[in-house]
């Protein structure tokens, strides 16, 4: 008898030993943590040794390995080098998160390879990706390549990103494609045009793309998101030094809401864009909804232009427009296809200091193509979206 009590004794022990032995890591994955302007999150997680694309990739293949989770960035001025065309490769169920934009700064001290990407969102598996609180930090080209970006999104469903700041990208800093779906919060893009270039240098803030094969009547877009695809909010952001803030082609449409925009480049011919298709013939932006932003035009300048709608339809209303010769210009496109040009325009409430309100350069019809008044039955999306009222 006393043979069985010490065997069952020394079980024990060796089980309770055991647990002293590996509670660290699991705790590692499990604990609970307070980060700025997120709140608190439970969930699997671990922290990257440094914000260099080797170290963050190894910490989301750990995550991604174990079934998802969210992987920290560490406080520090980090060297973020590209290699090849990616330095990381985020997928669905994965969300990266940094200490806040003046303490987690990812910076390219040089060129970056032609057509390289920060971080790759792969939303193939149909699971969200939220990336927040982390400074991109790009690299002004003296050359006219327009390629190097922050973040490209492709198809992810229900994405976030937040509480970032992107500076300096001479191509675009945010890219969206594919059959997305999500939320860009509480950012702020500067400068990411070429200062020392003019003319045609690129640096958009935000390009959305579609599917290139989406097309629904505008009001299968309007006010919609839950269940939608090629449908993105972009809410409470600062743009300035752009040419293109915002740009929308290949089927996207976008919603802009309560962001501002300020000091644009000279040269650019709107702020708010949506293309009427590339490369003559080609699928163009399906639209947009902007309403409750403030744009303010560079001063002294007449391309100065808050909307430049070339295709589509949606909504405006509601915005403050400061120094802007032209509030919303309508155009055409050569080769455009009959289905991108622009119609179903509603605009509205809209106030201006100075200039016109509409340039109809495209000799659309008004009450045909595009409406000076409220459209009818029209109820935007709650607001702030439910995105920003969840953790992870």
């Amino acid at each position: 008898m006393s043979d069985v009590k010490s065997l069952k004794l020394f079980i024990v022990s060796i089980f309770v030993a055991m647990i002293l032995v590996i509670s660290p890591v699991i705790s590692s994955l499990t604990n609970s943590v307070i980060i700025p302007n997120t709140g608190k999150i439970s969930s699997n997680n671990i922290t990257a040794r440094s914000g260099s694309p080797e170290d963050i990739q190894a910490a989301v293949n750990a995550m991604t390995a174990a079934g998802g989770g969210t992987v920290y960035i560490p406080e520090g001025n980090f060297s973020f080098v590209i290699s090849g065309s990616i330095g990381v490769t985020v997928p669905g169920g994965v969300d990266i998160f940094g200490q806040g934009v003046g303490k987690t700064i990812l910076r390219q001290p040089s060129d970056p390879p032609a057509n390289s990407i920060m971080f790759y969102l792969d939303g193939s598996n149909n699971k969200p990706i939220r990336i927040s609180g982390i400074f991109f930090q790009g690299y002004v080209k003296t050359t006219e390549d327009y390629s190097p970006q922050a973040i490209e999104i492709d198809a992810v469903k229900d994405f976030r990103i937040d509480h970032c700041r992107f500076e300096d990208f001479s191509g675009h800093a945010v890219g969206v494609g594919g059959q997305y779906r999500g939320l860009v919060d509480h950012c702020d893009f500067d400068n990411p045009y070429k200062l020392t270039l003019s003319g045609t240098a690129w640096g958009y803030g935000i390009i959305v793309w579609g599917d290139e094969e989406t097309w629904n009547n505008i009001d299968w877009y309007l006010g919609q998101y839950d269940g939608k695809y090629c449908i993105m909010y972009i809410e409470d952001c600062t743009f300035k030094r752009t040419r293109h803030a915002i740009a929308g082609n290949g089927g996207g449409f976008y919603i802009v809401r309560h962001c501002t925009f300020t000091d644009p480049d000279p040269y650019n011919f709107g702020q708010l864009d949506v293309h009427g298709g590339i490369g003559g013939g080609g699928i163009g932006g399906r639209g947009l909804e902007a309403y409750n932003n403030t744009i303010v035009g560079a001063e002294g300048y007449d391309a100065s232009q808050a909307f430049w709608l070339r295709g589509g339809g949606g909504v405006v209303y509601n915005n403050t427009m400061q120094n802007i010769w032209y509030g919303v210009g309508l155009y055409s496109e050569d080769g455009q296809q009959q289905k991108c040009k622009l119609h179903d325009l509603w605009v509205w409430g809209n106030s201006m200091d100075r200039g016109t309100l509409i340039n109809n350069a495209g000799g659309f019809t008004q009450n045909v193509d595009y409406f000076l008044y409220a459209k009818s039955g029209y109820t935007p999306y709650p607001y702030p979206h439910p995105l920003t009222l969840t953790t992870p």
